[in-house]
């Protein structure tokens, strides 16, 4: 190791020093890190995800466990609003500015691909599983 040659041919001596040893031992324990996280996300695989869409845009993503719960309203009493309620893993809309009010009587999803609209208002609510996405066929061999 220290009979390194230069460009030029010439022998060149080589030495560790500290700061080496440090770089080493920080890239050491960024690589524990990484490994021992195992890259996981801001949610977890089997958690199902209420996504909140209000003319056409995305304004939320709530995580639909067991232990959470909330409620909030979209919008206002001028543009039309939607006040949605998450509870024991369920979402469902507990009140409207729509003149006729489908969008209470859908009830509470819970399941993935589930969907709660309110055209009037133009405002969605879709339950997207991420266990099941992880879990699905795409295709099949015989």
């Amino acid at each position: 190791m220290n009979n390194l040659k230069n460009i030029k041919g010439r022998k060149m001596k080589t030495k560790i020093n500290r700061y080496d040893i440090a770089l080493i031992a920080a890239i050491v324990l960024i690589n524990v890190v990484i490994l021992f996280s195992g890259g996981r996300k801001a949610v977890h695989a089997d958690e199902k995800i209420a996504y909140v869409y209000s003319h056409e845009e995305l304004v939320g993503e709530y995580v639909m466990s067991d232990d959470y719960e909330t409620e909030f309203t979209i919008g206002d009493e001028k543009s039309g609003y939607n006040t949605v309620h998450i509870e024991n893993g369920e979402v469902w809309i507990h009140d409207a500015s729509c003149p006729d009010k489908i969008c209470l009587s859908q009830g509470k999803i819970s399941r993935d691909g589930e969907i709660i609209v309110c055209l009037p208002n133009q405002f969605m609510i879709q339950i997207e599983d991420k266990s099941e996405e992880e879990n699905d066929v795409d295709f099949m061999a015989q």
